[in-house]
C-alpha cells in the first residue's frame, strides 16, 4: 500500500514539472519575433494612415484653392451690361494709388526664373519672404503692383470685377456740392466702398464718401472728403435714362506667402481685397500648403469671332491684356507635415522632374507633394459679341 502511494506521488510530481531553461528561452524568442512583427505592422499601418490623410488633405487643398480662383476669374471684367473694361470712366481723386487699375480687368506678374523648365527651390521652414518690389516680378502694359511680402518663385494674379449684387439706381443728382446716387437696397455698400455705376453704354468707377440709409434705399455721396475720394471736376457718364445699376468694385489679389510673415510657418495661398484707400488690403490666408503658383495667360491674337486662344504666355509676355480670354493656373501643394516617407518623394512640376536621378534635382525634404492644374475662361470676354 505504501509503495503505491509513493509511485502515485512520483507520477503526479512528473506531471507538474515546469519548462526547462532552453524551452523558456525558445518561447521568449518566438514571442519576441511575433511581437516585433506586430509592432512593425502597426507602425507601417500608422505611417500609411498618415500618408493617406496627407494625400487627402492635399487633394482637398488643391480643389478648394482652384475653385476659389475659378469663381473670381469667371467674374473678371464684369461691369454689369457694360462690357469694355478699358473704357471705364475712373473719377477718383489724384491720390488714388497707381496700382488701382480696374480698367485692366485682369493682371498678372511673372516671378523671375520660373518659366517652364526652370528648377524651383522647395519652400522650407527656412524660406524667408521677400518684397514684391525687389524687381523679381514683372508684367507688361504698365501693370502696377503694391509692395507685398511673399514667397519667391511664385506668380501673382489680380482680378477686377463688379460684385455679384447689383442695386437698381433710383436717382442721380449731380447738382450741389457733391453728386448723390440713390439705390434700392445697397446693404453691402459702406463708407469708402469703391463702386461701379453703369448702364449699357457707360460705366463710372466712384467711391462712396458717405453711405446713408433712407428707408429701403441708400444715398451714396460722391464727394472728395474720403481718400482718394472723387474728382470735383469729373462728370459722370452714366445716364439715369438708361436704367443704371450700382455694384461694389472688387480687386482681388492671389499670391503665395506665409502666415503672419513668419519664416517657420508653412506656405499658403493668400487672397487680398481692396483697402479703403484703393491699395491692396491685408493678406488673408485661404489654403494652407500651397507652395507655388505658376500662371500662363491665353491670348486671342487674331481677334476672330470664335474668340479662341492662339497662344499661352507668361505675364511678362502678354501683348495686350484686353486679349486675354483664359488663364491656366498650376499649383504645387505640399503636405503640412514632413518625414512622411523614408526619403524624398519624386514629383513633376513646371516641366521639371524632381526625382534626384539622371541629373534631375531632388526634393529638399521628405514631404509629399501634388500638382493641380486648371484652365479658366474669362466669360465676360468670350460670351456674346
Amino acid at each position: 500500500m505504501r509503495e503505491n502511494i509513493v509511485k502515485k506521488t512520483a507520477v503526479n510530481g512528473k506531471r507538474s514539472k515546469g519548462l526547462s531553461l532552453v524551452e523558456l528561452l525558445v518561447s521568449m524568442a518566438v514571442g519576441s519575433i511575433i511581437l516585433s512583427g506586430a509592432v512593425i505592422v502597426y507602425i507601417d499601418q500608422l505611417e500609411s494612415s498618415k500618408r493617406i490623410a496627407a494625400y487627402s488633405q492635399m487633394q482637398e487643398s488643391g480643389r478648394v484653392a482652384l475653385d476659389m480662383i475659378e469663381s473670381d476669374i469667371h467674374m473678371s471684367g464684369f461691369t454689369g451690361c457694360f462690357s469694355t473694361n478699358d473704357e471705364l470712366n475712373v473719377v477718383l481723386g489724384n491720390s488714388a494709388p497707381s496700382s488701382f487699375q480696374p480698367q485692366r480687368g485682369i493682371q498678372g506678374w511673372e516671378a523671375k526664373n520660373t518659366v517652364s523648365g526652370e528648377t524651383l527651390a522647395n519652400v522650407k521652414t527656412t524660406t524667408a519672404l521677400v518684397k514684391s518690389s525687389n524687381g523679381n516680378w514683372t508684367s507688361t502694359a504698365g501693370n502696377n503692383l503694391d509692395s507685398l511680402d511673399l514667397i519667391p518663385n511664385s506668380d501673382i494674379l489680380r482680378i477686377w470685377s463688379g460684385g455679384t449684387s447689383e442695386y437698381p439706381v433710383t436717382s442721380i443728382i449731380t447738382g450741389g456740392s457733391e453728386p448723390i446716387v440713390t439705390v434700392t437696397g445697397g446693404e453691402d455698400i459702406k463708407k469708402n466702398s469703391f463702386l461701379i455705376l453703369s448702364d449699357c453704354t457707360n460705366a463710372d468707377v466712384i467711391q462712396a464718401c458717405a453711405a446713408e440709409a433712407a428707408g429701403t434705399d441708400k444715398k451714396i455721396k460722391l464727394g472728395s472728403s474720403c481718400s482718394p475720394g472723387n474728382l470735383s471736376t469729373a462728370s459722370l457718364k452714366t445716364k439715369m435714362s438708361q436704367s443704371p445699376s450700382l455694384s461694389i468694385l472688387r480687386g482681388t489679389t492671389y499670391l503665395v506667402s506665409k502666415s503672419n510673415g513668419i519664416t517657420r510657418n508653412p506656405p499658403s495661398l493668400f487672397r487680398a481685397e481692396l483697402n479703403t484707400d484703393g491699395s491692396i488690403g491685408d493678406l488673408q490666408e485661404v489654403v494652407e500648403g500651397v507652395e507655388s503658383m505658376q500662371i500662363v495667360y491665353g491670348e486671342n491674337l487674331d481677334g476672330d469671332n470664335l474668340k479662341s486662344v492662339d497662344a499661352y504666355v507668361t505675364a511678362d509676355k502678354v501683348s495686350d491684356w484686353e486679349n486675354v480670354i483664359s488663364v491656366r493656373v498650376t499649383l504645387l501643394v505640399q503636405s503640412v507635415n514632413n518625414n512622411l516617407s523614408q526619403g524624398p518623394v519624386p514629383y513633376v512640376f513646371n516641366g521639371v522632374n524632381y526625382s534626384g536621378v539622371s541629373g534631375n534635382p531632388a526634393p529638399a525634404d521628405n514631404r509629399l507633394r501634388r500638382v493641380f492644374t486648371r484652365t479658366f475662361t474669362l466669360r465676360n470676354r468670350t460670351l456674346g459679341s
